[in-house]
């Protein structure tokens, strides 16, 4: 995650935009901590993964793909919602 908040704040066109999505990012993250489990198993991406993966909306057109496994959220991915099929 260093690696990644040097990247937003150096390569950035928009730094302050960027370090902005980076804070709701961990705010989101502490929620997951707590309420990981009430959004919906998405399906598709169940399948497409082979576990039960589940969807949060990050942003305005970013979503978070994440699975739990007993106490533990793993996140595989943040990527655009256009990209997700429902």
């Amino acid at each position: 995650m260093d690696n990644l908040e040097q990247f937003i704040v150096e390569q950035c066109a928009a730094p302050l935009t960027a370090a902005r999505q980076f804070q709701l990012l961990f705010k989101l993250f502490d929620w997951l901590e707590e309420y990981a489990e009430l959004p919906a198993v998405h399906v598709p991406l169940s399948i497409q993964y082979g576990k039960i993966m589940r969807t949060i909306p990050f942003g305005k057109k970013m979503a978070i793909v994440y699975e739990v496994e007993e106490d533990i959220v793993y996140v595989h991915r943040i990527m655009p919602q256009s990209l997700i099929i429902f």
